[in-house]
């Protein structure tokens, strides 16, 4: 958590009184990582369907079945997402907290609300490209100097906003998701995607950061170029990962800091809950 109170964020970080939506929409068709399952949404009742009884003032109601992965569109993930060697955060074995209903910890149902200070480092911006390409390693030192350039200070608590400019490839499921087939085979010339690397993850594990977040579905680099970014945050650190988000419109208003807010949903057992996030500029 943010230890700075509502009356010291507020005033901080909300001058101009507009806000910038960091989701994208869930609909049938949109990108979903292949070791997802695909979104669907279809009507269980519709207005022409009866009823046994007559309602009042003839009214009729519609209602849906959706199938989706709690990892769809803008998402973030919980704890208990990723394990290294068999465990989870905080040193909880996998096998123990997996159940046929979903996991008993470390659950969507536990990542907590978050209105707290967000920093965002616009990579792309900063190496004045439209986007990084697939395979393209972001690291430490880079965002060390996007940090300068911005003239930002990342501090405990902060949810960390990295754009890699991948956003432009949403309406391309090929592209966006790395042109990866569903066997997950990430490696070949042109497949993966740009990202931050072990040394990246491991510096702002450091700074104490309670989220970081990109607008890819992986947030690290892949293929990899060492050890596993996911552990590193989730497992080894405790700390959240947004992802897919939509960073673009913020970053062309210029402002590198902001109010962020995001609510999960209290999804008991899964792995991770869509999110709509926004920040406050």
């Amino acid at each position: 958590m943010n230890d700075l109170p509502v009356s010291t964020l507020v005033p901080e970080l909300v001058r101009e009184n507009r806000s910038f939506d960091l989701s994208h929409q869930i609909a049938p068709g949109i990108p979903v990582f292949p070791h997802h399952v695909p979104f669907s949404v279809t009507l269980n009742r519709r207005h022409a369907d009866g009823f046994a009884q007559p309602r009042p003032g003839d009214t009729r109601f519609s209602n849906e079945i959706i199938v989706m992965s709690a990892h769809t569109a803008t998402h973030v993930d919980a704890l208990g997402h990723f394990s290294r060697s068999g465990m989870l955060y905080g040193g909880v074995r996998a096998q123990e907290v997996e159940t046929p209903t979903g996991l008993d910890r470390l659950d969507a149902a536990e990542i907590p609300p978050f209105f707290c200070r967000a920093v965002l480092l616009d990579v792309a911006g900063h190496r004045r490209v439209p986007a990084l390409t697939a395979g393209e390693a972001i690291t430490a030192d880079e965002l060390r100097a996007v940090t300068e350039s911005a003239n930002v200070e990342i501090r405990a608590g902060d949810v960390v906003l990295i754009r890699t400019g991948w956003q432009r490839h949403w309406g391309d499921d090929q592209r966006y998701n790395g042109g990866v087939g569903g066997d997950g085979e990430y490696q070949g010339t042109g497949r993966g995607w740009p990202g931050i690397d072990e040394s990246a993850a491991r510096w702002l594990a450091g700074l104490g950061v309670r989220a970081v977040g990109a607008d890819t579905p992986v947030v690290e680099v892949i293929p990899f170029t060492g050890d596993s970014v996911h552990a590193i945050l989730l497992v080894d650190s405790g700390i959240y990962l947004f992802e897919n988000l939509a960073l673009d419109e913020f970053a062309a208003h210029g402002r590198y800091e902001a109010l962020f807010i995001a609510v999960p949903l209290p999804l008991r057992g899964a792995t991770g809950s869509p999110v709509r996030p926004l920040v406050i500029v």
